[in-house]
């Protein structure tokens, strides 16, 4: 048998929670209406198929036919995209329209999207992803809601750090001075290191094509984003010559058979193209001015990572000068929100100005004096002015090393397993604010969401971007009678992307239209073995199939290298029970029929 060490989890029924804090419960922070459900996609990270594969399969959103539309000109920024220039053959619906091209339709007249931020990066199709989950805000912008993630976040970089090359041509011959470096690599010896540029980079210089080919992989985490930048512009440039789609049905990023020799994009063209798409009046420009850091659905609070420490009222505004000991006092969670909100929205405004002014007025003499150098709150450096506040607020450390209090980067998980005093953290909070439910993407957690059942309410973490990398194995003998050992279908075709070729996963949330409480939490998807799932209600806590999802049960030791470790119940697929285990990024998954498992009661 597999027992529980952890004492029970006294789980109280929503509905208790209405003689706590009513009033809290149907506060929004949006001026929409409260859904009847919401879909929840998060760190989609450019990867086309996957964003395909969810649509495909989505209960909530379908595609229609399109005809591609190509127009001259810039087709990275905001205007060209809305109408003229969308090179694509289908475009995201909501299925209650009745206008999608399969038989999906339903009857969800108030249905909504929340995408939990970071659009980019690593997928092969940063330009397609975006500019479908615009064009679906532009027809629905009451329905489709986006947070702000931390690669989303550090985009506003690019406009500054190769602000030289805005108002002129960007040619290879053209030489930057050398960048200062990142205050995250300080110490470490790297190319980026403040201290080696200053003891090693007296009149180096740069291209700009090196200069954002080095930021991307050693700076942002996106080793291929450049080469993966020219592909897709390639496709771009093939499609409007032959009038079909620049993201063809069934048609990997990597497979078009060319070499990088016969790709006909230059490096300028990809400097160009990130300049376009990530300036004042870009792609990125209009995802960020309709983003929040925050959203609140009565019960339900989105977010990109996790929440910070909270102590009582005192919820964390870092960017505010104050002296020691003083705290930033609230009456509310929504109260927070909305500062944070706003604060968003006031650097994103900044960040506007400040780029259109640097076209005119570019940095003095070929200064490259920019935030990342030093970092943190108030940097006094020009772009540091104007929204370096932000782009602190979506970095995991200060510049001294310390955590940053953030709900950007901060994360529900510790070295892959959830926190284990997550109940004392959030369960004042959660009673106080008539909370039930925390969504949030940001880390990895497998091939499936990770449901976090708490004392008085559920988090969600719901990153699913390395499904392709998750280990199947199965318990040893001793321990108990778990089913067959399945077998993981890895990165699948695409190795460079995390994914793999079949999994997915949608979190649906339900209102009940009457009373605007939490009706239902669901979960549906395929898991990394190609085996499908769906979850009853997680709110039923009657339900035998549903009580243990969430829970940690004892530790196991597997037939492979995973010994004596804590398992998880993260779902129910058939019979059995899907138990995962985690260790930094790497996600361990057997299965276990009911009877292996037991609670302490």
């Amino acid at each position: 048998m597999i027992r529980s060490f952890f004492s029970p989890l006294l789980r109280r029924p929503p509905s208790s929670l209405c003689k706590l804090k009513r009033s809290c419960r149907y506060t929004t922070t949006t001026s929409c209406p409260l859904p009847s459900v919401i879909t929840f996609m998060t760190d989609v990270e450019g990867d086309g198929h996957y964003f395909d594969r969810f649509i495909r399969h989505s209960k909530v959103l379908g595609f229609r036919s399109f005809q591609p539309t190509f127009a001259q000109g810039n087709s990275s920024s905001s205007s060209n995209a809305s109408s003229e220039y969308f090179p694509y053959n289908k475009e995201v619906v909501f299925l209650d329209d009745g206008d999608c091209d399969d038989e999906r339709k339903n009857n969800n007249s108030r249905s909504a999207l929340v995408f939990g931020g970071d659009v980019w990066d690593k997928g092969g199709a940063d330009l397609y992803v975006i500019r479908q989950l615009l064009s679906l805000h532009r027809r629905y912008p009451n329905r489709v809601h986006f947070i702000m993630g931390n690669r989303d976040i550090n985009k506003l970089r690019i406009a500054d750090e190769l602000s030289s090359c805005i108002t002129e041509s960007v040619t290879e011959n053209k030489r930057l001075p050398m960048h200062k470096g990142v205050y995250w690599l300080r110490g470490t010896g790297l190319r980026g290191d403040p201290e080696k540029y200053y003891a090693d980079a007296d009149g180096t210089t740069e291209t700009a094509a090196e200069r954002l080919k080095w930021m991307l992989k050693s700076t942002m985490g996106s080793p291929d984003a450049f080469e993966l930048r020219r592909l897709e512009l390639y496709k771009e440039q093939n499609a409007m010559l032959n009038g079909q789609s620049a993201f063809p049905e069934q048609e990997h990023i990597l497979d078009s058979g060319e070499s990088k020799e016969q790709i006909s994009i230059s490096d300028d063209e990809v400097v160009k193209s990130y300049i376009q798409s990530c300036g004042p009046n870009s792609l990125l420009s209009e995802y960020l001015s309709n983003a929040k850091l925050m959203i609140r659905f009565g019960p339900v609070l989105f977010m990109h990572g996790a929440l910070p420490s909270i102590e009582g009222r005192s919820f964390p505004l870092p960017w505010l000068k104050r002296s020691p000991g003083d705290q930033i006092q609230h009456q509310t969670l929504t109260e927070w929100i909305d500062d944070l909100n706003k604060f968003a929205c006031d650097q994103i405004t900044s960040w506007k100005h400040y780029c259109n002014n640097t076209i005119h007025h570019q940095h003095q003499n070929g200064d490259d004096n920019f935030w990342t150098t030093n970092g943190g709150y108030n940097n006094t450096t020009p772009g540091g002015r104007m929204f370096g506040n932000l782009l602190q607020y979506g970095m995991n450390t200060l510049p001294d090393r310390s955590k940053n209090e953030t709900v950007v980067y901060n994360s529900w998980m510790d070295d892959g397993m959830p926190h284990v005093d997550l109940n004392s953290m959030v369960e004042k909070l959660f009673d106080q604010e008539g909370l039930d439910l925390i969504l949030s993407g940001h880390q990895p957690v497998g091939d499936a969401p990770w449901p976090i059942q708490l004392h008085n309410g559920w988090i969600l973490p719901c990153d699913t971007s390395f499904s392709g990398d998750v280990c199947w194995t199965s318990a040893a003998a001793e321990h108990c009678n778990s089913s067959a050992e399945r077998v993981g279908l890895g990165r699948g075709s695409r190795p460079n992307f995390g994914r793999g070729d079949v999994a997915f996963s949608e979190t649906l949330i339900t209102f009940c239209p009457e009373t605007c409480e939490l009706d239902s939490v669901k979960m549906h998807g395929c898991l990394s073995d190609g085996s499908s799932y769906e979850t009853s209600n997680l709110l039923d806590i009657d339900n035998k199939d549903t009580k243990l999802i969430g829970r940690p049960v004892g530790k196991i030791t597997t037939k492979n290298e995973v010994k004596d470790a804590l398992f998880w119940v993260k779902s129910k697929i058939g019979k059995d029970y899907l138990l995962s285990t985690g260790k930094g990024f790497s996600v361990f998954n057997l299965c276990s029929q009911l009877e292996d498992i037991t609670v302490n009661e």
